[in-house]
């Protein structure tokens, strides 16, 4: 199994503001290096194919009351078919009687059927036990939670915590659990596998854009504001980049991106005027991590004084970019600027298809486990060109090399271990298989085979307006001690990142957790 210790933490910082308290806690983002395990017992296999066939229930699958009241939320998690890993994301219908709580979707092959679950008395826990989903072409399908004892697996409640204030279900860690949709009562054969790390989050309260919205990409740039109480003084943090989608419906404006815990999140604003203002309070949506909720709103607000100002973009009329004089933050309060991050000098500018030369990538991390025969790499690939600009990155890729101690060569991701159709060398930026390759922003985290190597290149390659115009290679120089771990060279400067994969300037370090190139984490008090 991989073995990975890219551990992200939550880093906390406190800050005030006059009478009125400001919060700049730094919320974690999802472990990209976390590695999934998947249960190696024999798998039941149906024939024929079912994804289209309806299925057909007995009269032991769970009924709900008639008159139940659902409402839908989304399947948060990742799924093993047998060979790949999946992202999960798919509406649930939920309904509460009494202790009785109702639940339809969770199995793939029979998504109308339901299970039941209780709720304990007071409100914040719901237990499902293994019970029968159906049949389906006479074949049984089950509910069927378990959890690993020493080499085996045993029957196990699936017990969900639920965080009311975000309306959240999440799968309990206290009891490592896997969910099977399987193929008997009282043993393992399954058809689909769950992994352990799942939550249930509402859709009630946010912004859900037309259908049919037509929206095109822009490029979001700002600067990280902070604040230092003892000297009373504000100061500009690290750069702002990231991708936006804007659409425009009438006298309305819709924006995601904003959030980057929550990039798919929705905003709405309206015209006034020439300008669009987005009113405060609207719903990110909760970010759910390490069992905990933490309910995400925008709040615009006035520089400096971080009194509520609702977020207001002007068009530039020469360039077509949307331009912000308030700051927003990303707030844990839907009425104070009580802010996890805080975002000044706000532009979305709109994305333009046209030749560019891609700035250099870099290696930041690489290190071998020789008892599972992989590596992993950590890659910062910048979505911007030489000079500075941001590019489409739907246009963008990457691709390695490796010199063994013979001369460069490109590294081929081979299509059975990286799941493609025939073999690559150059990756797109926006791809991710949720288990080879990792993409997170500029950090991507790709799993890597081969301990021998000497050094490691990367270089982007960006096929803009027609053209194909590749970066310089960033070379991460190593030296070999032993098969057991490959580190960096010590000549090579040392860069600091945050647990969000933002480089840090190395004289501002603030209160928190840091990851350097070198692989080292440091804490700063």
């Amino acid at each position: 199994m991989k073995k990975i210790f890219l551990v992200l933490v939550v880093a906390i910082v406190s800050m005030v503001i006059s009478a009125q308290p400001v919060r700049n806690t730094q919320l974690p983002k999802p472990d990209l290096s976390k590695a999934r395990h998947a249960i190696t017992a024999p798998r039941a296999e149906f024939s024929p194919s079912l994804r289209d066939a309806t299925p057909q229930l007995n009269e032991a699958v769970v009924t709900p009351p008639e008159d139940l009241e659902t409402r839908s939320y989304r399947l948060n998690g990742y799924i093993f078919d047998g060979s790949n890993w999946e992202a999960v994301d798919r509406t649930l219908h939920i309904g509460i009687d009494g202790s009785d709580v109702y639940l339809q979707g969770f199995s793939v092959y029979l998504p109308e059927a339901w299970i039941k679950g209780t709720m304990n008395d007071d409100y914040t826990q719901v237990t499902f036990p293994a019970q029968y989903y159906g049949s389906l072409y006479g074949n049984d399908i089950y509910f069927y939670p378990v959890t690993p004892v020493g080499e085996e697996y045993a029957p196990v409640d699936a017990v969900f915590n639920y965080d009311e204030r975000g309306d959240v279900f999440m799968l309990d860690q206290e009891v490592v659990c896997y969910i099977l949709e399987n193929a008997y009562a009282d043993q393992m054969g399954w058809y689909y596998m769950y992994d352990s790390d799942m939550n249930i989050t509402t859709d009630e309260y946010t912004v859900i854009v037309p259908e049919g919205l037509e929206t095109r990409p822009y490029m979001l740039t700002g600067v990280y504001m902070g604040y230092y109480d003892d000297i009373d003084e504000w100061f500009e943090g690290d750069p702002l980049m990231g991708l936006a989608q804007v659409g425009f419906d009438g006298d309305d404006i819709y924006v995601q991106g904003l959030c980057s815990y929550m990039p798919k999140a929705w905003v709405k604003g309206h015209r006034e005027g020439d300008s669009y203002v987005f009113d405060n309070g609207q719903y990110f949506g909760p970010f759910v991590w390490s069992g905990e909720v933490y309910p995400l709103y925008l709040m615009g607000c006035t520089p400096e004084t971080n009194d509520p100002d609702p977020l207001t973009l002007t068009p530039d009329p020469e360039t077509g970019a949307l331009v912000a004089e308030q700051w927003y933050g990303i707030c844990d309060d839907d009425v104070n600027v009580s802010w996890y991050d805080l975002l000044g000098n706000v532009m979305l500018t709109p994305m333009v298809d046209e030749p560019a030369v891609p700035a250099e990538p870099s290696v930041q991390y690489f290190e071998y486990y020789a008892d599972d025969d992989f590596g992993f790499l950590v890659l910062d690939v910048p979505l911007a060109d030489v000079d500075g600009k941001p590019l489409l990155p739907e246009l963008l890729g990457y691709q390695l090399f490796c010199d063994y101690g013979y001369g460069a060569e490109p590294y081929i991701f081979l299509a059975d271990i990286y799941g493609f159709d025939e073999d690559q060398t150059v990756i797109p930026y926006n791809f991710n298989d949720d288990m080879n390759i990792l993409s997170g922003g500029q950090l991507v985290v790709v799993y890597f085979i081969g301990p021998d190597v000497q050094r490691i290149g990367v270089q982007s390659i960006y096929k803009g307006g027609g053209d194909s115009n590749l970066s310089e290679i960033g070379w991460y120089d190593l030296k070999t001690t032993g098969v057991t771990s490959i580190v960096a060279d010590d000549n090579r400067a040392v860069e600091y990142y945050d647990l969000t994969g933002r480089r840090v300037d190395a004289a501002k370090l603030t209160r928190g957790i840091y990851v350097t190139s070198d692989g080292r984490k440091i804490l700063v008090k």
